[in-house]
């Protein structure tokens, strides 16, 4: 598996590499030895005098080709060492490869086309893009963008597990209590209920599902069980695109001004609400049905009756 990579890379620049004709070659080589010979900013249109690049008519081509070589003609040369005569003369070949190029309908489009989008380097014995390296910000932003996306996903992922997990818990304590039912008791009572790892939980008339805790003086108070009160679908301002920019304000000039950004996000259960008032109506409802039964009274089997309510 790891070698797979190096290979499909070494495969593709192979296949870049074979995309290349005799032409491209040529103007590969000759492009390289006219920036080696008059700057890395040279092309063929600036040596020639052609501000107007590929828009360059031909006949604009000729007669700046044509001006250009009779001033630099080797012939002109009179009284210079070797050296310099033989520097000359290969400028010059170039010079008449260069016009060749350009002059040459085909050959001018091939040249345009990298004078465009770029030339490749020579990697070895072959020419190659180089591939792109980025800088340290680059880098860090690309991370950023990277982890904050991770970060994000997983957080969705984790409040829906939680949700179905609270969910599942909720509705086998409350069949439990019901007794395998899905209707509740008759009689409007609350059951306790102990799970197997010794958690007691406080099932309502109407449902509602609540861990029983205790305080460090023995006192019992309740902690509902709601699924709804998890956000399933938190916000960007939970995720670290926003939390992390805040967090380096804060830290920095947010300090220096004394405007520190809130990064607590809040969530409305409008759900839970909606299902406490009902409870609260039901069980006033319940309260008001009981009042009218008269005393309630629990027979040895189990079974609840009232009494009747004397007038």
């Amino acid at each position: 598996m790891k070698l797979r990579f190096p290979l499909v890379l070494i495969a593709l620049l192979s296949l870049v590499a074979a995309l290349w004709s005799s032409e491209d070659y040529e103007i590969f080589s000759l492009n390289d030895k006219v920036r080696k010979d008059l700057g890395p900013d040279t092309t063929f249109y600036s040596w020639l005098g052609l501000p107007k690049g590929p828009k360059s008519t031909k006949e604009e081509i000729v007669k700046a080709y044509r001006k250009l070589s009779r001033k630099n003609h080797p012939d002109k040369l009179r009284g210079k060492s070797y050296k310099h005569k033989k520097k000359v003369e290969e400028r010059f070949q170039r010079l008449s490869a260069v016009g060749n190029i350009l002059k040459n309908e085909s050959l001018k489009k091939r040249y345009d086309y990298f004078y465009r989008n770029g030339f490749p380097t020579l990697k070895g014995t072959d020419y190659l893009y180089s591939r792109f390296r980025p800088g340290i910000f680059v880098t860090l932003f690309v991370v950023f963008v990277v982890v904050s996306s991770f970060q994000y996903i997983s957080l969705r992922i984790s409040r829906r597990q939680d949700f179905k997990r609270i969910s599942t818990i909720v509705d086998d304590i409350r069949l439990q209590a019901w007794g395998n039912s899905l209707v509740p008791p008759s009689d409007g009572s609350a059951r306790k209920v102990v799970s197997p790892n010794g958690k007691e939980f406080l099932v309502s008339a109407v449902g509602d599902v609540s861990l029983v805790d205790r305080d460090e003086d023995g006192n019992e108070f309740l902690s509902p069980l709601d699924a709804n009160a998890i956000d399933v679908n938190p916000g960007f301002k939970e995720s670290y695109f926003y939390l992390f920019p805040c967090y380096l304000w804060n830290s920095t000039l947010g300090r220096l001004t004394g405007y520190i950004i809130n990064t607590k996000s809040t969530y409305v259960n409008t759900k839970s609400k909606q299902t406490s008032s009902d409870s609260v109506e039901h069980g006033k409802k319940k309260k008001k049905k009981a009042s009218q039964k008269g005393t309630k009274v629990e027979l040895p089997n189990g079974k609840v009756i009232y009494s009747r309510k004397k007038q």
